[in-house]
């Protein structure tokens, strides 16, 4: 696998946030398996069990690191020690029902989390990338029976939803202001969202 992508993966330091979770330790997986560099940043326990992460044993082929998406300072360290060139930020609370008992700690991880990995590289010159992994529930919902597309509107009734499209303004805000790229030349840094939609698979 170390031949994909002409190789970009092989010996690179590439940041995962949320690495231990179902989606997070499969790309960690797949990182490892490209010959990546893979420092993880999540929580201090795998948010279930059985874990994925675990029963892969990741722990012992990457840099795995925990803390606290919230945490400005714990993020910002990371990078500066550990210079990524990508950083795949999936770090997030997932769940709709949890973010409807607990709206502010679902707003202050999804939506101020984002905000922390962009402040912090903002803060720093080693990333020449950003992958964001966003939700499909950002969009307002119109009652379409037709999926709806990048350009749509985005919104959302419930916390959950509201914490992702939050953040997608906050990627967007930061990518204009601060990584255009029609000025990709000057500052060198791509910033780009991917809205996923549910999935189910080995270990979930």
């Amino acid at each position: 696998m170390k031949g994909l992508f002409n190789g970009v993966y092989e010996k690179t330091a590439v940041l995962v946030t949320g690495h231990t979770g179902f989606k997070g330790s499969w790309l960690t997986s797949w990182l490892v398996e490209m010959g990546a560099n893979v420092i993880g940043f999540s929580l201090p326990d795998p948010p279930t069990t059985p874990s994925n992460f675990e029963a892969c044993g990741l722990s012992s082929k990457i840099t795995d690191l925990r803390g606290d998406i919230r945490d400005y300072d714990a993020v910002l360290n990371v990078i500066q020690t550990h210079q990524p060139k990508i950083i795949f930020h999936m770090a997030a609370q997932p769940i709709v029902l949890h973010s409807v008992r607990q709206p502010k700690l679902n707003i202050d991880t999804n939506a101020g989390g984002t905000v922390n990995v962009l402040e912090a590289i903002r803060a720093t010159d080693c990333v020449k990338a950003l992958v964001s992994i966003s939700t499909d529930m950002v969009y307002y919902n119109a009652e379409w029976i037709w999926g709806y597309r990048e350009t749509d509107k985005l919104g959302g009734s419930d916390p959950y939803s509201a914490s992702k499209a939050m953040a997608e303004l906050a990627i967007a805000s930061y990518r204009d202001t601060y990584f255009a790229p029609a000025n990709y030349a000057e500052h060198g840094v791509a910033i780009g969202s991917v809205r996923a939609g549910n999935v189910i698979g080995g270990g979930d």
